[in-house]
């Protein structure tokens, strides 16, 4: 008897509908989250930068099972890091962070990461990137 009431509601095109309904309207929302933390993240993002200084986004390449992290880092022309904000978490409600650690460092410590430490992949990124712009700016400026 209760296989049979289990069909029904299994066959029923609007408790299927109703299902589906809800799925959407799940997705929508964590697309709309996700959204509205990308935008937070970016505006933190802006406050990097100033006069002089080069600002580019890291992240890193998690294997299964690893968080990803972005980090945000503006550096100086002499390729010091003048400021490092990172996002990390695998909710949409992760905010940003300042991360103290990596401020007043030079970029060349970050060049070769040892993929070890997430926040420190995420780090050689933005200093592969920096220095590539920081180098640029200074050829552009030379002639």
């Amino acid at each position: 008897m209760i296989r049979s009431e289990e069909k029904i509601i299994l066959d029923s095109p609007i408790a299927l509908g109703a299902l589906f309904l809800g799925l959407a309207g799940m997705w929508v929302l964590q697309m709309q989250l996700a959204k509205k933390q990308a935008v937070s993240f970016m505006n933190v993002v802006k406050e990097l930068h100033g006069e002089n200084l080069t600002v580019a986004i890291g992240t890193n390449q998690p294997k299964w099972g690893r968080k990803r992290v972005y980090l945000a880092m503006s550096a100086n022309p002499q390729k010091i890091i003048v400021d490092a904000i990172t996002l990390k978490g695998t909710t949409v409600f992760a905010k940003g962070q300042k991360v103290k650690e990596l401020i007043d460092k030079s970029l060349l410590e970050f060049t070769d990461s040892d993929g070890k430490d997430p926040l420190y992949d995420a780090a050689a990124m933005a200093a592969d990137t920096l220095i590539k712009k920081i180098n640029e700016d200074s050829e552009s400026v030379s002639n």
